[in-house]
């Protein structure tokens, strides 16, 4: 087996490990060849080829070091290398917690080695993580660091920058102290972005930059065509060549039961892009699309299955398994039975062959359908690599594609009907080459792709025999025809009311000639160009989504709720004193409009209170959702219920307690109900158990079954009194709900910086 070979060359300066970078340039940091330096000549030569020395490299870093009691701990030199196209010197500083063997602050800093710019800076602070949440900084303001900190430190590269508001959305105010915001800056290159070469910067609650990546290529050449088509030319070229195609698919977060429910969806179909020279249609590699391919089924009818009746025993399905796969000088290792396989719930015998007398650990695996025959998995081969020098296979794709339809046909017959060639079933392995060739096909139930199950089957290019196969068809339900749903225009049109066409530079791939060069000659670095191109960038928002076929509603790809893709302003909120509090709870759906208004005296439901607790409890993501299976807690809140995942999360939390059958979700909340979640959620729900310890001058909580969290909420500032009544049975209003919920968000981020009540 030929060694690794290593595109880059590092020389290590001092006795200790290479300085962590960010995750981006670690990655090419442990792909490199860390030499000390009196190693390989080649690295020494690369270091003493730059303009910049060690030294002179350090006195710019050190610009970037605050105070003098940092100590320097290691320093790096890397050359240049296809992914990160500049050699760069790189520093790191400490600082530690005094008498403690504890890193307080850790600086790392790179300097292009030719340019002197900043090419990477990280900064971690211990202190910064304990930020009151009341002192965050805003969105808007951490946007304004990152500008300036980018002006300042590389005033070369903000110039030739704008921020990148295509592929960035502006998040939601944070709930935490601790979040980050991170923000992007793509090259601009006569007046057109080239987002593949960008400035990346984070910056933290407290407002300081943590994070700072330059990716940028000098070398990139642009082409720049003397005539372009229109950005209306390539809109309707776009519209004609992809128009949106139905699929199902089932929400990421989805779990139990409702994994078994696919969603019949339109997907973003803006996969394409457009040539500007000629309207050329390109993929998103550019490379040229002849047109949309129909899939086609590896079967056009159901086929029978092999075997009928009784499931299969284990010496039925090894008999099988014999005059199916070549097994000469193999024996069976183990036999495993699953009644109920994750493949779909199927009966099914994983049978497990070793090769007899072989020095080499050569092995089988196969994987029957104990009720109908149908191979799920076949794997055959050495555990070493493919031979490297062997002669390239002079089959074509159509050869690999025609066997591979059949082999699907032969071992999965029942299965090859709902199976389909369709553009993305090609190889990413090239003809002609040693790799494995590998061919893809996705599972179609009437005509559209399902959410699940596809078949692979992996070539050996030399000899052609199937190393790999695989046959999985998912277990969920679909029904019996198409439901009634928005037509293939009707989709087109509400994806292009959200879509608007940009002219972008884009790199272009790499030649096959110097993929090779690249196999062959690891220190070479090829020349690069960049095309002109047309996109569709769609509404940016904070998470994927994509259009219900049926309701016409947009959904999150992640949860499968609604998600609004522009939000209206509440026309009720200006001058009020709780409108920042209040557009807080509206910004994550706990509070409803209502004819463009928010109502801020409107009362509080005990639903809106739950679901905005449980959000800020899971960091500002929505709450787990729960299958049907989870029994609902509370009768009047079934999983069919908007709360039902909200309340469910908060009972496993320990926010609410099973104490009757009943919650009613929609009914106002009370004061005393309200300081219970509270200090709930904050943690203090044993100490509250104990209301006689604590002192108190209202006069109306003595009977009140809440006192002991009246006392807590109350003695915190979290909710406010009168300082002689609670009034524990009043309603609460939407304004004063919100106002609570920022202090106690405020309240819950001082537990970490000062004394609080002990637990």
């Amino acid at each position: 087996m030929k060694p690794w070979l290593y595109r880059s060359s590092a020389i290590l300066l001092s006795g200790s490990l290479l300085i962590p970078v960010p995750a981006s340039h670690a990655k090419t940091i442990h792909a490199s060849q860390s030499i000390s330096s009196q190693g390989s000549p080649a690295a020494l030569a690369a270091a003493k080829d730059v303009k910049l020395s060690k030294d002179a490299a350090l006195a710019i870093a050190k610009r970037m070091v605050p105070g003098n009691d940092m100590e320097l701990k290691s320093v790096s030199f890397r050359s240049a290398d296809t992914w990160r196209s500049f050699p760069e010197w790189s520093f790191s500083w400490e600082k530690k917690v005094p008498d403690k063997d504890e890193v307080q602050v850790y600086l790392s800093v790179s300097i292009h080695a030719n340019s002197g710019e900043l090419t990477s800076y990280s900064h971690h602070d211990q202190n910064s993580s304990k930020l009151p949440y009341a002192n965050r900084v805003s969105y808007e303001n951490a946007r304004k660091a990152a500008e300036q900190f980018l002006k300042s430190n590389n005033p070369g590269k903000a110039a030739k920058t704008t921020p990148d508001t295509y592929t960035t959305p502006t998040p939601k105010t944070p709930l935490h102290a601790d979040s980050i915001y991170t923000f992007r800056f793509s090259r601009v290159e006569d007046g057109i972005r080239f987002p593949d070469n960008n400035v990346e910067i984070s910056v933290n609650g407290a407002g300081k930059i943590i994070n700072y990546s330059l990716m940028w290529n000098e070398e990139i050449q642009f082409d720049r065509p003397s005539k372009t088509i229109s950005a209306e030319d390539a809109k309707e070229i776009m519209r004609e060549k992809t128009p949106p195609t139905l699929s199902y698919l089932i929400p990421w977060d989805a779990q139990g039961n409702q994994r078994n429910k696919p969603v019949l969806a339109y997907t973003n179909p803006f996969s394409i892009v457009i040539d500007a020279k000629n309207g050329n249609v390109l993929d998103g590699m550019l490379a040229p699309l002849d047109g949309v391919t129909e899939p086609v089924p590896v079967s056009s009818k159901q086929l029978p299955a092999r075997h009928t009746g009784k499931n299969l025993t284990q010496e039925e399905a090894v008999k099988l398994a014999a005059q199916l796969f070549p097994l000469a000088g193999f024996e069976l290792r183990s036999a495993q039975y699953s009644e109920s396989d994750y493949r779909g719930n199927r009966p099914v015998w994983d049978l497990s062959y070793e090769k007899k007398g072989s020095d080499d650990y050569d092995y089988a695996n196969i994987a029957i359908d104990a009720s109908t025959g149908d191979i799920y998995n076949f794997s055959k081969r050495q555990n070493k690599p493919l031979e490297k020098d062997a002669a390239a296979s002079k089959r074509t794709a159509a050869d690999y594609r025609e066997k591979a339809m059949e082999t699907i046909r032969k071992w999965s017959p029942t299965l090859a009907h709902e199976l389909y060639w369709n553009e993305h079933s090609e190889s990413k392995a090239r003809l002609g080459s040693t790799e494995e060739y590998l061919l893809t096909f996705q599972r179609y139930v009437n005509g559209v792709k399902a959410a699940t199950g596809s078949s692979a089957v992996s070539f050996d290019p030399v000899t052609g025999e199937i190393l790999y196969y695989n046959a999985d068809i998912g277990k969920e339900a679909y029904p019996a025809k198409l439901p009634e749903h928005l037509s293939a225009e009707e989709a087109s049109e509400a994806w292009w009311k959200e879509a608007e066409i940009e002219p972008v530079f884009m790199l272009e791939q790499l030649t096959p000639e110097d993929q090779k060069k690249l196999r062959q000659q690891p220190a070479f670095i090829p020349s690069r160009s960049a095309k002109l191109v047309y996109r569709a960038n769609s509404t940016v928002f904070d998470e994927p989504y994509f259009l219900d076929a049926v309701s016409g509603e947009w959904r999150s790809q992640s949860s499968g709720k609604p998600v609004v893709l522009h939000r209206i302003d509440p026309v009720d909120l200006a001058g009020h004193p709780a409108a920042k509090e209040l557009l807080l709870m509206y910004e994550y759906d706990a509070l409803s409009l209502e004819d463009g208004k928010l109502l801020p005296d409107k009362t509080i439901t005990r639903g809106e209170m739950i679901e905005m607790l449980m959000i800020s409890i899971n960091r500002g993501r929505y709450f787990p959702l729960y299958s049907a299976e989870r029994k609902a807690s509370f009768s009047d809140v079934s999983s069919q219920s908007r709360y039902f995942s909200a309340v469910e999360n908060a009972v496993d939390s320990g926010l609410l307690d099973k104490q009757s059958s009943k919650l009613n979700p929609d009914e106002a909340i009370t004061r005393e109900e309200l300081a219970d979640m509270i200090v709930r959620a904050l943690g203090y729900k044993n100490l509250a158990q104990y209301s006689n310890m604590f002192q108190s001058d209202l006069t109306d909580i003595a009977s009140s079954p809440k006192r002991g969290s009246i006392i807590i909420a109350t003695t915190l500032g979290i909710i406010p009194t009168d300082k002689q009544t609670f009034r524990p049975q009043a309603t609460v209003s939407r304004a004063d709900a919100a106002i609570t919920f920022s202090r106690f968000l405020e309240k819950r981020s001082e537990q970490d910086t000062q004394p609080s009540i002990a637990r």
